[in-house]
């Protein structure tokens, strides 16, 4: 019947099915707008920046270093708390960064539905050619579901962004509250460290000998504790014997480490260990260590102490006082569940 059309009839529905195209893609790309989250940037975007949550942190991290100097270094909780955040705002800005990748993919897609008209329902209806109308319908239909997919993972990303910015600005206020808690002190600090002047490391051979509540999981049956790194200061090495008179024998005590850039390698810190290989503590070697930590803790003053450490949990005496918990570092020995930690000044 195309014959009997009037003249031009054929070129306004072509061009009519060309329109209908473009509505419908038109109408994709606006509901996948409404659909979006909004960008990053944006003044609806999720709370404190990756950029802010920078600019607050270089603050802090000068703050604490001429605190660590001030203080005679190695503040472990405040140094905790900083590479937690580090952690905390490195994987925000991740999952940022992953989040408008997502996004920029589904934007992508709706603009180019708008400029050729590739999602198409007016095939359906007007199409002369059944079998091109169903293929295109496929097409429409497999490009429909993979941006569904790619909508969802957003929607997952937009949590997981806000909750990572979160965690960081946390982590960032955990640092902002360790600093002051430190400076509060800082009367009472000075005075210590004007008491506990710095000291040279010598090497000199301890006495050892008596016992306490608990026994150590491996210790020999002599009276001396073995000692890996027999080089120490002089205050140290007061506590180190007092310490092991006490408590002792220990499987073994740890101190000097060469080039260790902390406390163990200026003479001023010893592991006392309640366990071998890094195993657990029994019931009685754990209540050992809580016997010598709280010994400590009695008399840290009078020794000199900086901070004991215990059962993934740090107390430092330059602060306001207490246990502080401190993050998992992956290990029975790293999180010092097998020995106490102790630093002098």
């Amino acid at each position: 019947m195309a014959a009997l059309d009037p003249p031009g009839r054929t070129a306004r529905a072509s061009a009519g099915r060309t329109l209908a195209r473009r509505l419908a893609a038109l109408v994709l790309a606006a509901g996948l707008a409404v659909a979006l989250p909004p960008a990053s940037g944006s003044a609806a975007s999720l709370p404190q920046e990756p950029a802010d949550l920078k600019k607050k942190y270089a603050k802090l991290k000068a703050e604490s270093e001429k605190l660590s100097k001030e203080y005679r270094g190695e503040l472990v909780s405040l140094e905790e708390a900083k590479k937690a955040a580090e952690r905390a705002a490195a994987e925000a800005a991740r999952v940022d960064r992953e989040y408008e990748s997502t996004r920029s993919a589904v934007v992508g897609l709706a603009s180019t539905a708008y400029m050729t008209g590739a999602l198409d329902t007016a095939p359906m209806i007007s199409s002369g050619d059944p079998g091109a109308a169903v293929r295109e319908a496929a097409v429409m239909e497999h490009i429909s579901r993979n941006n569904s997919r790619r909508l969802a993972n957003l929607k997952t990303l937009t949590a997981k962004a806000e909750q990572s910015k979160q965690t960081a600005g946390k982590k960032l206020d955990a640092v902002e509250k360790e600093i002051k808690d430190l400076k509060s002190q800082r009367t009472r600090v000075k005075k210590l460290l004007a008491k506990y002047k710095p000291e040279v490391t010598q090497t000199r051979a301890p006495t050892g000998g008596g016992s306490g509540s608990g026994r150590p999981d491996g210790a020999a049956s002599g009276t001396k504790s073995p000692i890996v790194g027999n080089s120490m200061t002089a205050r140290m090495r007061t506590v180190l014997v007092e310490v092991d008179n006490r408590f002792g024998p220990f499987p073994s005590i740890g101190c000097a480490r060469p080039g260790d850039p902390q406390d163990h390698g200026s003479g001023t810190a010893c592991d006392f260990m309640e366990s071998t290989g890094g195993a657990m503590p029994s019931a009685s070697a754990q209540a050992h260590g809580d016997n010598v930590s709280q010994y400590l803790i009695n008399n840290a003053s009078r020794l000199g102490l900086k901070y004991i450490i215990w059962k993934q949990r740090i107390y430092d005496f330059r602060s306001s006082g207490g246990w502080s918990q401190m993050e998992d570092r992956g290990s029975i020995t790293a999180n010092h569940f097998d020995h106490v930690h102790v630093s002098v000044l």
